[in-house]
């Protein structure tokens, strides 16, 4: 299918590149058809583009990428609408939110997307947990060696063309 998009242009979407959040987005509840695009950003990060609204797309990233000890539990209500056979079957996301100053880029771990990697199926929950913020902060701690400082200029780098693309 052809979808229009205000920041794409026109995409060529196959059915099976199509996520289906059941409930929407938070505050965007009519938008239920998305699709992940990964060019341009480089990994981890990756667009979630609407394909209901051509002018809405999130920034995501796969919270193990950057915090590796992320964990949360989710009542089993959620789960079950995914059809999940194994947690190995989930994929999960969590909203990048951009900031002029790239040390300032946050992450809401408190609104993690769930999808089923086979059905492509997907929910947004929020977590009643005092632990996780809306706006973690991207990058907590200073490099230690030249090695941790050349990824961190790396991922800099990425970022602030993330933040170029977003102003697009």
């Amino acid at each position: 299918m052809k979808v229009e998009t205000t920041r794409f242009g026109t995409l060529d979407i196959q059915e099976d590149q199509v996520v289906t959040l059941v409930e929407g987005m938070l505050g965007f509840s009519e938008c239920t058809r998305f699709t992940m695009l990964t060019e341009d950003l480089g990994e981890p990060f990756a667009w979630l583009q609407s394909l209901d609204d051509p002018s809405l797309a999130f920034v995501v990233v796969d919270p193990a990428k950057i915090l590796p000890e992320y964990q949360f539990s989710v009542k089993k209500e959620k789960v079950k609408a995914l059809e999940v056979k194994s947690v190995d079957d989930l994929q999960v996301y969590v909203i990048v939110t951009m900031a002029a100053n790239v040390v300032d880029v946050t992450v809401n771990l408190q609104g993690p997307i769930m999808v089923n990697r086979k059905n492509r199926v997907g929910i947004q929950t929020v977590l009643n947990d005092p632990q996780f913020s809306t706006r973690h902060p991207l990058f907590t701690d200073a490099p230690e060696n030249e090695v941790e400082f050349k990824d961190a200029i790396t991922k800099e780098n990425r970022l602030a063309s993330i933040r170029f693309a977003a102003a697009g």
